[in-house]
């Protein structure tokens, strides 16, 4: 089982055969210019652009190529033919790093027990402290581990047990910033609100989780964290302690409903990147300049979303989405308790699973199946030293129609 999105409407399926978005459009006009003046404008702010930035950029920037090859899918009947771009692996390329969120996502029963009831649990850290660590370059991906000992330890002890045998199901990951690019760095936590004996299977239910008091533990536990790796200094984090009496704010979210709701909603707090190429509405490419919403304020109640509208200079822009990157190599989504059992095992059968799975569930269709004639395609592969010849044979022999590739004459195979 995977997870669906709740909405019953199912768009049409067209194939995209150019990667192209507003987004991409930034980095391909404004690349050269953006290199030569972030040593004086951003170094300073950002740090250096360094080798492993410039190559995701270059990635991002030929994303979709035909000429860095495909996969290519035949119908053994008809001839139409579907060309599937290999992804650029770009960590900057929202389209590419939605992909493999999403190929995540929807095999999300592989990790999670459904029959199990869940909290979404937002471990936050006030304004000034955020522009205190942003200032003294803080590697704020150590806050995952931090929140999610608070909450098992914190699950444990309301349950009055002892033992590591005493496990939570834990999924979490950080976001560096805000959803208007301001450095906000907050963990996102998906946990039981069971604790599972690993020892005989037992579930202990019905425990409570004091949510006022688990916002100082999460202040004291963050402040000795700090002090601990000399990012402040003991008088420092004494008058943050005191500023902020009544600790650092933890939301609790119960997620209620059927096994699909909760995968849904898990994926929707979890699997989200920090931006999305949905969320630019314009780019003035003459005055430099990028539109984007944001979510602004989530009612706690009725969960109704609010949204606010920024413009930012281009280049700024640019700058922030390179420091806001994720660092090559670190998992982002952390597993923790009963959800780390056999980890390697789960993410190999997901990772198997992703492109044709993605588009069946999002589309109710599979794309591997020829739309005329309802046979499964033959596939292969087409690397980038044949690709530039394969495309421009298929130009001369085929047209073009909602995406593909179709035989100008029909093909008649033999009785």
């Amino acid at each position: 089982m995977y997870y669906q999105s709740l909405c019953e409407e199912k768009p049409v399926y067209k194939p995209a055969l150019e990667r192209w978005n507003q987004y991409k459009s930034i980095w391909i006009k404004h690349w050269p210019e953006f290199e030569k003046i972030y040593p004086s404008r951003f170094e300073k702010l950002y740090g250096p652009l360094d080798e492993e930035k410039v190559e995701e950029v270059k990635k991002l920037v030929q994303c979709g190529e035909f000429k860095n090859g495909f996969q290519r899918h035949i119908c053994p009947d008809c001839g139409l033919t579907l060309i599937v771009p290999f992804t650029c692996k770009s960590r900057l390329c929202l389209s590419c790093a939605r992909k493999r969120l999403f190929g995540w996502s929807f095999n999300l029963s592989c990790i999670m027990n459904t029959n199990l009831k869940h909290n979404h649990v937002t471990f936050t850290i006030p304004g000034t402290l955020s522009h205190i660590l942003f200032e003294r370059k803080y590697q704020p991906e150590q806050m995952i581990t931090l929140a999610a000992n608070v909450f098992r330890n914190m699950l444990i002890s309301s349950a009055k047990l002892k033992g590591k045998e005493f496990q939570p199901g834990i999924l979490a990951t950080l976001h560096k910033s805000g959803n208007g690019l301001n450095s906000n760095p907050h963990v996102h936590l998906i946990g039981t609100r069971e604790i599972i004996d690993t020892k005989t299977g037992e579930i202990i239910e019905n425990v409570y989780m004091p949510y006022k008091k688990i916002r100082h533990v999460w202040k004291e536990a963050f402040l000795n964290h700090l002090v601990k790796q000399n990012i402040l200094t003991e008088e420092e984090s004494a008058a943050l302690n005191n500023k902020f009496a009544n600790g650092f704010h933890v939301f609790f979210q119960p997620i209620e409903g059927d096994a699909n709701e909760v995968l849904f909603r898990t994926a929707e707090y979890i699997a989200t990147g920090y931006f999305h190429n949905s969320q630019i509405t314009a780019v003035d490419h003459v005055k430099k300049t990028v539109t984007f919403k944001y979510k602004s304020w989530v009612d706690r109640g009725t969960r109704e979303k609010s949204f606010k509208t920024r413009t930012m200079d281009l280049y700024s822009f640019m700058g922030r989405m390179l420091f806001f990157l994720p660092e090559k190599n670190r998992k982002m989504i952390r597993y923790y308790g009963i959800y780390a059992h056999k980890l390697d095992e789960k993410i190999k059968k997901i990772e198997t699973r992703t492109w044709a799975k993605a588009i069946e569930n999002s589309f109710q269709k599979n794309p591997e199946v020829c739309p005329d004639c309802l046979k499964y395609m033959i596939k292969d592969t087409v690397y980038s030293f044949r690709a530039d010849n394969v495309i421009k044979r298929l130009v001369k022999t085929h047209a073009i129609i909602g995406g593909y590739f179709k035989p100008n004459i029909i093909q008649v195979r033999s009785p």
